[in-house]
């Protein structure tokens, strides 16, 4: 799935910052949240976090492209409705809603009704 994302100023910072060495910009977790809040470069956390996997695998896309994937699976959400979507970096991402540097963030619309077991696929150009 492609869909459009929002690169935040704190993740281009910690991509500045990674240059330097002096942060980690590894994207860790994928978080999903119920806000339809359209995203913003200023937004440091999702709308309403709630829910967040480890990212599974990554894979190069065109030039500028990583392709992120993580496995979603029914058991995950049951009955949910997911908003939006963010990219969890840094050092201090871990499990808990709201920790790390969030990246990039996006609204997300299913289109099957609801969360089904998928392995999830996102497509982002992050640029500096």
């Amino acid at each position: 799935m492609s869909l459009p994302i929002t690169v935040t100023d704190v993740g281009r910072n910690l991509y500045r910052d990674a240059s330097k060495g002096a942060a980690n910009p590894i994207v860790k977790y994928v978080a999903l949240g119920s806000s339809s809040t359209p995203p913003t470069t200023g937004d440091v956390k999702l709308g309403a976090e709630i829910f967040r996997k480890a990212v599974t695998s990554y894979t190069n896309g065109a030039t500028g492209e990583i392709i992120i994937n993580m496995y979603l699976s029914q058991s995950d959400l049951p009955g949910t409705t997911v908003q939006e979507i963010g990219f969890i970096a840094g050092s201090s991402a871990n499990t808990n809603p709201n920790t790390g540097v969030l990246l990039a963030h996006g609204l997300y619309k299913s289109h099957k009704g609801g969360v089904t077991s998928e392995d999830t696929q996102e497509r982002g150009h992050l640029s500096t």
